[in-house]
């Protein structure tokens, strides 16, 4: 696995572990597929952000500033 990969991998768990899981529901709203969530880049890990601090109402979500 390239390292590029393990970190954006590491980042969308991070995102995930803030609001539980992505369900089938999530792929639909953020409009993210199983496969970018399966192999994210910068791009997938941007709309998974939009995507967690629109739906979801908690401050600690992640963010680039952090």
């Amino acid at each position: 696995m390239d390292k590029e990969l393990k970190e954006y991998r590491e980042e969308r768990d991070a995102i995930i572990s803030e609001i539980g899981e992505f369900d089938e529901e999530d792929f639909v709203k953020s409009g993210i597929s199983l496969e970018e969530y399966t192999n994210p880049n910068e791009e997938v890990i941007q709309k998974l952000v939009e995507y967690v601090s629109n739906e979801y109402d908690q401050t600690s979500v992640y963010s680039e500033d952090e």
